[in-house]
């Protein structure tokens, strides 16, 4: 019997000039305004003018881009080609937690580490966990190594999986939105799992899925 590692991961090849864009706005937990003006732009209307596809990445913006988030790849940014993050970034290791959920809050300092991890197509996630239940499975089923980044709760985009630590619980859902003020949360093994509508207010923090990685025996 072999034992084969099935990796899921978000990363998208041959991307335009705002899907590059728009991957390392994600990367660092910003929307599109914030990340304008963590660039030092006034405006916003740079970026969008991109996103509509009137105008590729320029020289200029590119270094702009790097200059205030140096773990970018200039190339990539500018081409597409080699990977988004630069080769220091690449090798950089993983930590594993190997704890229940509950046991996660917004101070990850004092959990206790249980390996590192070296995946370069992950690099910059900021932690990977042992995902238990099935309530996401088949994408994260029970046992699969989850890999996240923290991102801004205003940054969060509906659809895509996170997980949510809050005052209440802490769970790997989709966010869908609801309210100003609201989430619904829900469950990918729906006819399993109830939905769970979560206020704002109650969230700690929000990691998104970057990947899973599962091994299953064949």
């Amino acid at each position: 019997m072999n034992n084969v590692l099935y990796l899921y991961t978000n990363r998208i090849f041959n991307m335009s000039n705002w899907a590059r864009l728009d991957q390392v706005i994600q990367y660092f937990g910003l929307n599109v305004n914030s990340f304008a003006k963590e660039i030092g732009l006034n405006r916003a209307e740079r970026l969008y003018q991109i996103k509509k596809g009137n105008y590729a990445i320029s020289k200029n913006l590119a270094s702009i881009i790097v200059s205030r988030f140096p773990d970018v790849n200039e190339a990539w940014l500018l081409t597409g080609e080699g990977n988004m993050l630069s080769a220091a970034v690449d090798m950089a290791k993983i930590p594993l937690y190997n704890i229940g959920l509950d046991a996660f809050d917004a101070d990850l300092s004092a959990l206790p580490v249980t390996d590192e991890l070296e995946i370069p197509i992950l690099a910059g996630s900021d932690f990977a966990f042992v995902n238990p239940g099935e309530a996401m499975a088949p994408e994260i089923g029970n046992g699969s190594v989850v890999f996240v980044k923290k991102v801004d709760k205003e940054a969060v985009i509906f659809g895509d999986i996170y997980l949510i630590l809050s005052s209440r619980m802490n769970v790997v859902r989709y966010v869908r939105g609801l309210d100003d003020k609201s989430w619904r949360l829900v469950a990918k093994n729906a006819s399993n799992f109830d939905d769970i509508i979560m206020s704002k207010a109650e969230v700690k923090a929000v990691y998104k899925v970057k990947g899973v990685l599962s091994m299953i025996s064949i």
